[in-house]
């Protein structure tokens, strides 16, 4: 049960192939399709945002996302994700997005965006600032690509996370209090901070809100 434990908690932080891999992809599909279509929904995205998604799993905000910008305008989705697989599984899912040039997808971490300063309007992120291996360099490096103006913001269900974290499987989620990614937010040139504590019809959920001046 413990190498069962350890492989899930593995798998959560960077999804791969194989049995555990897919089990986690699946749970990730699950429980994680409210908070990306709340988060693309609470960030108010216009059809001209470049809009950025940092992810750690299947990519469901994309399709939302692109819902926003809509195909007429001059708007584009970015997607950066730590785990080739799940560029492998968004690129079959999103094909004709990423045909018509509206959708970008890019192999990368947190810590180094592959972006230039200021190329972001619009910015989120569900469920994975607990993994980055330094809470200030991700949130130095979001905002530096984030355009002035611009807003970011992320999603979690916190009483999820932690009976993960209690249940010994989301072992490698070690930064997950909320209170310190607010505080590195503030510290690295975020302002309006804020959480609030939100409901999708019967499912409660956070969401952290920021923006660049």
């Amino acid at each position: 049960m413990q190498s069962f434990k350890e492989a899930f908690s593995r798998h959560l932080r960077h999804p791969s192939t194989g049995p555990v891999g897919w089990l986690v992809k699946h749970i990730l599909v699950r429980t994680n399709r409210y908070l990306e279509k709340e988060a693309a929904r609470l960030l108010g995205i216009q059809p001209h945002d470049r809009v950025l998604e940092v992810g750690f799993g299947p990519g469901l905000g994309l399709q939302y996302a692109l819902e926003h910008i809509g195909g007429d305008g001059r708007g584009k989705v970015y997607r950066l994700e730590i785990s080739p697989e799940m560029i492998h599984s968004a690129t079959k899912r999103l094909h004709r997005h990423i045909a018509s040039g509206k959708l970008h997808l890019t192999l990368g971490n947190v810590m180094n965006l592959p972006y230039p300063d200021n190329s972001m309007d619009r910015i989120f992120h569900v469920n994975c600032y607990y993994f980055w291996d330094d809470l200030d360099q991700g949130c130095k490096e979001l905002n530096r690509v984030l355009s002035p103006g611009g807003a970011m913001i992320t999603t979690m269900d916190y009483k999820t996370l932690k009976l993960s974290i209690k249940r010994d499987l989301n072992a490698y989620a070690d930064k997950y209090d909320p209170y310190a990614y607010m505080k590195s937010l503030e510290q690295t040139g975020f302002t309006g901070v804020r959480m609030e504590h939100l409901k999708d019809g019967v499912k409660d959920f956070e969401a952290i809100f920021a923006c660049k001046e």
